[in-house]
C-alpha cells in the first residue's frame, strides 16, 4: 500500500497511546514502534532505474547499515534516560527495589549480583533488541506479502551482507572504553559495543546461510543450527566472530 497508510497508522496509534497512557508512553511508543518501522520501510522501498530500464532496489547491506545507525540513536536516547534516572538512585538499591516488585517472595534474590553487572548494559540491550525486532518483523511481514503476492519490492537477499569498514575500529574502540573508560565513557563503551555487535551477528548468520545453501541439506541444517542457537549462548559468540572475520574468510576462500 506504500508509505502514506503506514504514516497514518503510526499517527493514529500514537494519539491513542497518548489518550490512554499519557505523554511519556506516547513518546516511548513513537520512538520505538512508529519511527522504527517507518524508517525501515521507507529505506526498503527506495529504488532507482538504470538506463536499461532495470529497477535496482535499496541493497540489503545498506539496510543493515542504516538499521545499525538507528539502533545507535535508540541507544543514545536510552542512555540519556538511564543517566537521568540513575542520578537519584544507587544501582544496588534500585535493583533491590525492582526485585521486591517483581519477586516479593525473594526467590530471585541470588540473581542480584548478576543484575548489578548487567544493568549498565541496559540501554545497549534495549537498542539491540529494537534492531532485532525491526529486522525480524520486517522479514516476517515481507514473507506474508510475498505469499499473498502483495509485495511492492522483491525480498532482499541477506546472504551477502557487508558493513562499512569503519564499524570494526569503532567496535574495537568501544570494547577498549568498556574496560579502561571511566564513568560515562565506560558506560558509553559498554553500550556502543552492543550496537556494533548487532550487524556482525547478522553478517555471521548470512555467511552460515550461504554455506548451508551450498549443500543438499540446507533446510534441515539451518533448522538444527537455529535450535542450537536458541538453546546455548556460546554459538552466538561464534556467529559474531564469523561476522567480524567474514572479509578475511572470503579472501582466503577465493584465493584457494
Amino acid at each position: 500500500m506504500g508509505l502514506l497508510p503506514l504514516y497514518g497508522a503510526g499517527i493514529v496509534a500514537c494519539l491513542l497511546v497518548l489518550l490512554l497512557e499519557g505523554p511519556l508512553s506516547a513518546v516511548e511508543f513513537f520512538i520505538f514502534f512508529a519511527v522504527g518501522p517507518s524508517f525501515l520501510i521507507y529505506k526498503s522501498l527506495l529504488k532507482r532505474k538504470k538506463s536499461s530500464g532495470e529497477i535496482v532496489w535499496y541493497p540489503s547491506s545498506l539496510l543493515l547499515r542504516d538499521l545499525t545507525y538507528g539502533a545507535g540513536a535508540v541507544m543514545l536516547i536510552a542512555l540519556g534516560f538511564y543517566i537521568y534516572f540513575m542520578q537519584d538512585w544507587d544501582l544496588q538499591t534500585l535493583i533491590k527495589k525492582m526485585l521486591v516488585m517483581v519477586d516479593p517472595e525473594g526467590q530471585l534474590k541470588d540473581t542480584e549480583p548478576l543484575l548489578v553487572k548487567i544493568f549498565p548494559f541496559l540501554p545497549g540491550l534495549v537498542a539491540f533488541w529494537w534492531g532485532v525486532t525491526m529486522l525480524l518483523n520486517g522479514a516476517l511481514a515481507q514473507g506474508l506479502l510475498v505469499r499473498f503476492k502483495k509485495n511492492l519490492r522483491p525480498s532482499p537477499s541477506f546472504e551477502d551482507l557487508k558493513v562499512p569498514m569503519l564499524f570494526l575500529p569503532l567496535f574495537g574502540l568501544s570494547v577498549i572504553l568498556s574496560f579502561i573508560g571511566v564513568g560515562y565513557l565506560e558506560l558509553l563503551g559498554k553500550n556502543s559495543a552492543l550496537i556494533f555487535v548487532f550487524p556482525y551477528f547478522f553478517i555471521g548468520l548470512s555467511l552460515i546461510h550461504h554455506w548451508f545453501h551450498k549443500t543438499s541439506y540446507a533446510t534441515a541444517g539451518l533448522t538444527v543450527f537455529y535450535f542450537i542457537l536458541l538453546l546455548f549462548f556460546w554459538p552466538i559468540l561464534i556467529v559474531i566472530l564469523l561476522g567480524i572475520l567474514k572479509p578475511w574468510i572470503e579472501k582466503s576462500t577465493s584465493s584457494n
